[in-house]
């Protein structure tokens, strides 16, 4: 559980954790570097469009941003990208097998 950081800050934390850097979720929920910085330095707020966006590319929960309290990570590309004990080269390697295996029909 993390309540005493801010929105931003637990923003940031879970960027870390991934190796991204702002230009990379940025590019992967569709919005600008700048916008990423604003929100982390609590100079802005994300859209309710965008903060599931966010949360699901991180691999945290939407709770978990707004709040700090964990919450279990739903669907199988989240869990990974939530699961610290995995390096970034296999959470990629993982991730590619499981969308490899939607697009083949194949339900993971």
């Amino acid at each position: 559980m993390d309540t005493t950081s801010s929105f931003g800050q637990r923003l940031k934390k879970s960027r870390l954790v991934l190796r991204y850097t702002q230009k990379d979720l940025a590019s992967a929920v569709g919005v600008t570097p700048q916008h990423i910085s604003f929100i982390e330095q609590e100079r802005g707020v994300p859209s309710l469009e965008l903060l599931p966006k966010i949360a699901e590319e991180l691999g945290v929960s939407v709770d978990y941003l707004l709040s700090g309290k964990d919450s279990v990570a739903v669907g199988v590309i989240p869990a990974i990208k939530a699961d610290k004990r995995l390096k970034i080269i296999t959470k990629k390697a993982l991730i590619a097998l499981v969308e490899g295996l939607y697009d083949n029909g194949v339900e993971a």
